[in-house]
């Protein structure tokens, strides 16, 4: 199998996230005595990747010299309805893509998110995978990928989400910086994606809890939505 190189993938990861205008970090490590590395007061940490996630079959007829696998790391905010703007923890999202007969393919992974607590409540929200990913951009958009919400607390029945597989909530996210490369080893990029245009149904499967949580978040919400992620995407071959 053909081993892919770092300056193979930043080319090869270009054709879904079009990386513009990449500059390279120079981050400075110190060691302490026990090898561990010291980071710098006030710079950004770049997340592990295990690449655990990343899918293990192929398409088939995929060459997987030709394919690599992305996980993505992400921070950010999230605003919807009446609910105010919340902090999201840590999103992991990772996917294959490469090429199938010539053209652009992918295979999605896995979705890891933590729960945000809502507000002046004993619930929380998190996200889950909504059945479709599209990560090949272009000059209008970065991606699109479909989610729901999972709505979390005690008594709250598990079927609880905001959106569905039939009904998601559709992103379609926008490049908000330009790509930066933070590590060739592995090879780490960087940048943020908004989405300001999305619209958010109603709850689902929630039992008699259904009525309190849409007017509690003032569902459904069509206009005034926000959801804006600061990414680093680690990214290997196969």
């Amino acid at each position: 199998m053909a081993r892919v190189l770092p300056d193979d993938l930043a080319s090869a990861a270009g054709q879904a996230w079009r990386h513009e205008d990449i500059t390279r970090d120079r981050p400075v490590r110190r060691f302490r005595r026990r090898g561990r590395p010291r980071r710098r007061a006030g710079s950004r940490h770049t997340p592990e990747f295990s690449f655990a996630d990343c899918p293990t079959v192929l398409p088939t007829g995929a060459d997987p010299a030709k394919w690599r696998c992305e996980e993505m790391a992400a921070t950010g905010t999230v605003q919807f309805g009446t609910l105010p703007t919340l902090d999201l923890p840590m999103l992991r999202m990772t996917f294959a893509e490469g090429t199938l007969d010539g053209r652009f393919a992918q295979t999605f992974g896995a979705l890891r998110a933590e729960p945000v607590r809502i507000p002046r409540s004993h619930m929380s929200l998190r996200f889950q995978y909504g059945g479709f990913s599209d990560f090949q951009s272009n000059d209008q958009r970065m991606g699109e990928v479909h989610l729901k919400l999972a709505v979390e607390g005690f008594g709250v029945p598990s079927t609880c989400t905001i959106g569905t597989d039939a009904e998601p909530i559709r992103f379609v996210v926008k490049r908000q910086t330009p790509t930066e490369v933070v590590s060739t080893n592995p090879l780490v990029v960087r940048f943020s994606i908004a989405d300001t245009s999305f619209t958010v149904p109603r709850s689902s499967g929630c039992g008699p809890f259904s009525r309190m949580i849409d007017q509690r978040l003032g569902l459904p919400s069509a206009e005034g939505n926000s959801l804006v992620l600061h990414n680093r995407v680690g990214i290997r071959g196969y």
